[in-house]
């Protein structure tokens, strides 16, 4: 199984296409991260309603005046986080965000002095691991070209290769894994140490979610190539379901703070994913049931995947 993996690593290595989308792409993605934790993750945009003069004792808002109530379009865009006005000198809180913002939102236009956050505060690392996400993802699904080169063909490969079915299809998930994880893994280190992010997590940390991530990115890829039927149908059908999970589960901002789609945001790896790295982030330590769960959701793909094709390397027998 090993001359397979490193056959199916030596085609890939010669194809650069392959070597451009980790290499290149991944910086590109890190310095998106850094750029949005240094610039919008600072302060909550409050706007105000009126010609109100009041202080707001917090060190995390900053206020908007507004003449009058925008749209909600505004708040689910979130380009305000919530929209404050007066009546009979109460402050009345409009905001897309949970039951517990909204009523810390209002003892602070009362003049009290509360943290909007509850202590867990998305650091640089998190943002990282956020916007990289996808990326990863994505490329789970893209680099099973191969897998779908030698798919009418695997009976023939598996007999030359004196291998089972089950060893040639872990041999392109190994492969995938690896293409995925070793570049992404040594540039994003590199990154920490050479930028000196202001972060609490290690670099020994930070390889380790790399790893997770790249294992759910490969499982992921390879569930998408064994139900489809071409390369094509698994990239649009993969960047498809990896878009809207990830956005649902928050990776790169909360998109709402609605019961129900946080129900939905709960249920998606990526963002235990996200929750691992923020609990690390925040001094808590390892959060093992968010880690097992990304493996286990990784292991299920895997093995419905080996189900799939070995009825399909059926059909093609």
């Amino acid at each position: 199984m090993i001359n397979v993996i490193k056959g199916i690593l030596y085609r890939m290595v010669n194809n650069k296409g392959y070597l451009m989308m980790p290499v290149l792409i991944t910086p590109i993605v890190i310095a998106t991260a850094i750029y949005f934790s240094s610039s919008f993750m600072v302060k909550a945009n409050i706007g105000v309603v009126g010609d109100t003069d009041i202080n707001f004792n917090s060190d995390e808002i900053n206020i908007v005046k507004l003449e009058n109530k925008v749209p909600l379009s505004d708040l689910v865009k979130n380009k305000y986080e919530a929209i404050i006005s007066f009546e009979n000198g109460k402050a009345v809180v409009e905001t897309i965000k949970d039951e517990e913002f909204k009523n810390k939102l209002e003892r602070i236009a009362n003049g009290e002095k509360v943290a909007l956050e509850a202590g867990e505060k998305r650091g640089v690392a998190a943002n990282i691991v956020g916007y990289i996400t996808m990326f990863v993802i994505i490329l789970g699904v893209m680099l099973y070209k191969f897998f779908f080169d030698d798919q009418k063909g695997i009976a023939k490969r598996v007999i030359s290769a004196n291998i089972s079915y089950e060893q040639y299809v872990f041999s392109h998930f190994v492969s995938v894994f690896l293409m995925i994880f070793v570049p992404t893994g040594i540039i994003t280190v590199l990154s920490k140490e050479v930028l000196n992010l202001n972060t609490s997590v290690t670099a020994l940390e930070l390889i380790f979610i790399i790893m997770i991530l790249s294992f759910l990115g490969s499982a992921f890829g390879l569930l998408m190539s064994s139900v489809t039927r071409s390369e094509e149908s698994a990239t649009m059908l993969g960047n498809m379901i990896n878009i809207i999970t990830t956005l649902l589960a928050g990776s790169f901002f909360t998109i709402s703070n609605n019961w129900f789609i946080n129900v939905i945001g709960n249920i998606m790896p990526q963002r235990h994913i996200l929750n691992f790295t923020i609990a690390l982030e925040n001094g808590k330590g390892i959060s093992y049931a968010d880690i097992g769960i990304v493996i286990v959701v990784s292991f299920l793909m895997i093995i419905s995947s080996f189900l799939i094709n070995k009825n399909k390397i059926r059909s093609y027998s």
